[in-house]
Parts: C-alpha cells; structure tokens; sequence
C-alpha cells in the first residue's frame, strides 16, 4: 500500500483508533526501530549533591539517563537550561551524571550513544537572574560564569566537544541540528538561533525522504501550545524550517506538561514540547485578559481565591522510536516512572499525513463530563488581604464566595486542563468568569486530583442580586462538558 494513501485516525488516541489500513509494522509485530533517542529540556541542575526539597541536584537525571540507557537509546537531546544559574560547576554536574551512565559515550552493551545537547537561556545568563544565587558571594561564583569563561571553551572543557553555534550530527543515517542559546548566533529574549542562514547554507543537503530534527531552547513561534505560548522565538526557526516538511523541531523554555495535547504540533513542519524534567510551568498566557486564578499570572489579583497549582512532582520527558514508516513517541513521568498517556504515533514521511495537526484534532475533541451525581457547592467564605506601603502594614477582610466542586472525568484519550465558572444573575447575564486549572492536571493519569474551587469576592458581583455559578469542564482544545449548576445565593 502506497503510504499516502494511508487513513490514520485520531493522532494521539489509542491504538484502537487505527481502522481502515495495515497496521504499522513496528506496532503489529516489535520491529526494531530504526533509531530510538530520548528528550528532556530545562533539568536546571544546581550541583550534584544540593537538596533543596528533593529538587536542583542530578538524582532525577542520572535516573533518566538510566531509563532511556536501558530501553536502547542511540542519543538524547537536551533541549536547553542545563546550568541552573549558568555556572560551569553546575554544567560539570551534567556531564558526570552523563558519564556515570554513559561512560565515554557508551552503553553497557557497547553501543555509543551521542549526546545532543543545547544551550538555553539559564545556561548563559542565569547568573544575572538574582533570585538564582543561592545565597553565595556573587563575586565568588562570577568566575565560574560561562560568559564570562566563554560558551565555546567552557562547552569544550566540560563536554570535550567541537562547540558551534548551531552544530550538525547524524546518529544511525538520521540528521539532528541543534542551536545554542548565545548572542554569538543571535540568541536573545525574543529570539532564536540564526536558523534562516543555516537552513540555506545547509539544508539542500539535507536527505528529503528522512525526518531530521531540530532542537531550540524557545519554541518555534506560532507553533507548538499555539499562538500564546510563553517563550516562544521571534519567528526565525518558523520561517527557515516551513520549506522542510520533514523537520521535526524539539523546544523547552515553557516548561509546559507533555499532557497538553497542543505540545504535539505539525503544520508545514512538526514541532513539539519538551516540558520540563525539573518541574511544569503553568500556561498563564493563555487568557492575557484574566488568566487561570491558580497559575500565577500577571494580571492582578487582590486576593489568591483558588487552590494553588505546585507542579514541582511534574518532571516529564520522551522517548522516541522511529520506524520506516512511522515514529512512535513516549511521555514519561519520572516522578512517578509511568507513562503520562498513550503514545503518540505519527506517520511518516510526515508531509502525507499530518494527524496532529490542531484543526482535525480540535474537531476530534471528546469533551470531558462530571459524573452523574456530580455536584457543585457555594458557600460563604472570608479571607485576609495583606498590604504593606510606605512602610505601614494594613489587612482588610474580604468575604467571598467559596465554589467547589469534584473532578471531571478523564479518559485515554481526553484529560482535563481546566474549569470555566462563571457567576451568573437571574435574567440570565453573565456578569463574571473565572477558569482554574484542573487540580494535578500535570500528573499521570493515575493521580490526577479529584477536586476543584475557586473564588468570587463579594466586591466582584452586582450588589443586592442573587446570583448562582456554573462549572463546565474542558480540554486542552477548548471542548466544554455539560455544567454543574450551584444554588442561588446572595451576598
């Protein structure tokens, strides 16, 4: 059969879903694949024995490196912030954690296994990020910044590598490009690597009837998370990939959980997330005007009146396998050594079929449902505001109404990202809504959270008018299940 003419259903859904045509015959029989590599980003590794709640030291790392080791890996990519402050004592810790799995770049087996690593912002700026200093004698640990050792050297005394600004290896007949965090090749906040020069000096060579992959720091700007995502580059690697169908571009600085459907992007080209092995960043971009009530987000808040969302126990990465015909893609926790959900599985060559793509998956969507006996409960709560300005510290009492609620439901194939609750008067206007994220919604599926709530002050609502709240849950696509309904009340 013609692989064009293949019908692969519903991209990151179960394998049930493949109807209609042969299967892939890595998945129908165990072929071997052609390559296998791991991906992690942002480890923000602080020294090797630090312990600071469990986070910043090699532990989690080395416990990776172990994990793709034995499943077979030909190479792992790092997809930037490996040096949490941009220190060449903290980019020594990551190359002997990679050393005590991979000595001399080897598997137990004798396979050499090439790393394929990149810098990111932390790694060369971090030392300017004050918060980062650990409480030591900042003229101390200027001398061990990589700056001001220089990326090149420090890359080369620390890696015993060729370093350059955007470099080149091929692992098993399989092109993987990687560009570095670093003004050196126009690298900045807002931008990329100088990927548009590279591509034409280097892409003709390129083999058109393989993926090659691509790994950045920043995401590749309107691509994977969408328009929204926070960190994404100015554009650059967008542009210089969109002529190379077959280019699978890997990114971190996000920090986004590998739950999010939307981290698996293809377009022109494919472009995924890489999230974070050290811990998820909240997706407080995606609603600029009001943001998530639990995510940190910039808009100003009076009062915190939601469950805050840790997201320090997500330390999420990939396993790739890549067969003739198809790549299967394995999310991992390994917080918790468990698959985050089913693989995804994309078809190759990646320009005849593009089932990730966000349009056909939106429309795809299963929108996630409370149980039967499901519940929404309002009641009347008060908190504390605490100021302090011009030296004079004042606390206001502030009543509000406390909205909870019980989880959503998830299936394999739709988990829930968020909660829409909006407050709703009695000739039918709604006067406020608020989303929250869902409760552990970076965590495997068997520990998601099974409870929600958030907050409507008083002072927020139309005076002397009863009003009641909604709850709809959805998924990371947008698609809402039927609401809960609370009671009427009145403040």
């Amino acid at each position: 059969m013609d692989v064009s003419r293949r019908f692969f259903i519903g991209g990151a859904a179960s394998f049930t879903a493949l109807t209609g045509c042969r299967m892939f015959p890595g998945l129908a029989s165990g072929g071997k694949p052609n390559i296998t590599f791991g991906v992690v980003s942002d480890i923000h590794i602080i020294a090797e024995d630090i312990d600071r709640g469990g986070q910043g030291n090699t532990r989690v790392l080395k416990h990776t490196f172990r994990w793709f080791r034995d499943q077979g890996v030909d190479a792992v990519v790092i997809a930037g912030d490996m040096a949490d402050a941009g220190l060449i004592s903290q980019l020594q810790a990551v190359a002997d954690a990679w050393e005590s799995v991979f000595p001399n770049d080897t598997a137990p087996d004798g396979r050499h296994v090439e790393k394929l690593f990149v810098y990111g912002n932390h790694d060369y700026e971090g030392f300017n990020y004050g918060y980062m200093i650990y409480g030591q004698p900042s003229g101390e640990l200027k001398r061990e910044f990589l700056p001001n050792i220089g990326m090149k050297k420090a890359w080369e005394e620390v890696f015993h590598e060729e370093y350059a600004p955007i470099y080149r290896k091929t692992v098993k007949g399989y092109d993987f490009i990687g560009g570095h965090w670093d003004p050196a090749n126009g690298s900045a906040w807002g931008k990329g690597p100088d990927l548009e020069s590279w591509m034409k000096a280097n892409g003709t060579s390129l083999d058109p009837k393989l993926p090659f992959f691509y790994y950045q720091h920043p995401h590749p700007k309107d691509t994977c998370y969408g328009s929204w995502a926070w960190g994404h580059d100015d554009g650059n690697s967008t542009r210089a990939l969109t002529p190379f169908p077959n280019a699978v571009a890997f990114s971190g600085h996000s920090h986004y959980t590998l739950l999010d459907e939307r981290g698996f992007w293809q377009g022109a080209f494919t472009s995924v997330g890489t999230s974070s092995l050290r811990y998820n960043g909240k997706p407080y971009d995606e609603f600029r005007d009001t943001g998530y009530e639990n995510s940190g987000h910039r808009v100003f808040k009076p009062v915190m009146l939601a469950d805050g969302q840790d997201a320090s126990e997500a330390r999420e990465g990939m396993l790739w396998r890549v067969y003739d015909d198809h790549a299967e893609i394995v999310r991992r926790s390994f917080s918790y050594d468990e698959d985050l959900g089913p693989n995804w599985i994309m078809p190759l060559p990646a320009a005849e079929s593009k089932p990730f793509a966000f349009a056909g998956r939106a429309a795809k969507a299963v929108a996630p449902e409370f149980a039967a006996d499901a519940k929404a409960v309002v009641k009347k709560a008060e908190t504390v505001r605490k100021e302090e300005k011009d030296g004079k510290k004042t606390e206001t009492k502030v009543p509000y109404f406390d909205v909870s609620f019980p989880a959503a439901l998830c299936t394999d194939a739709t988990r829930v990202l968020n909660y829409t609750v909006a407050a709703e008067t009695k000739d039918g206007k709604t006067v406020l809504t608020k989303r929250v994220l869902a409760d552990d919604y970076y965590l495997p599926r068997s520990r998601v959270g099974r409870k929600g709530r958030v907050g409507f002050a008083f002072s927020e609502l139309p005076k002397d008018q009863e009003v009641r709240f909604t709850v709809r849950p959805g998924e990371c696509f947008g698609k809402c299940g039927k609401p809960l309904v609370t009671e009427w009340v009145k403040a």
